[in-house]
């Protein structure tokens, strides 16, 4: 009988954290992204548009979820001038009109939910 109750606590104890961690793996859809600003989370949705600011300072890259700037559900953010040699495709011209799965942590930029991107291993395309 006890070796049953220290079986069945170190199973509790390995198999809790497992648990717990496969539930924060979960993907929300974009339209919920909002709901979970300050958690690192699995996003999918839709990039109905993109923007690369080529000039601009870091050379960001704007990816719209859901709907076109600025009706944007959740903006994925790239510093391409930064992190270009993490992506072995041009962002704003390979994403625009896929269906994508991103992860990250979810930010609020002026009123707005967005996610940083710095390498492709954090975005899977959806069939």
């Amino acid at each position: 009988m006890a070796q049953i109750k220290v079986f069945s606590f170190w199973c509790l104890l390995f198999l809790i954290p497992i648990h717990l961690s496969s539930q924060s793996e979960q993907a929300i859809e974009v339209k919920e992204a909002y709901k979970y600003v300050g958690e690192t989370k699995i996003v999918c949705g839709k990039i109905v548009s993109t923007k690369y600011l080529k000039r601009a300072s870091g050379g960001p890259i704007f990816l719209n979820f859901g709907r076109d700037y600025p009706n944007q559900q959740m903006t994925g953010l790239i510093w391409f001038g930064r992190f270009s040699e993490y992506f072995s495709y041009k962002p704003e011209k390979f994403l625009k009109r896929k269906n994508v799965c991103v992860k990250g942590r979810i930010s609020e930029h002026e009123g707005k939910t967005q996610m940083e991107i710095r390498t492709e291993k954090q975005i899977k395309i959806r069939e």
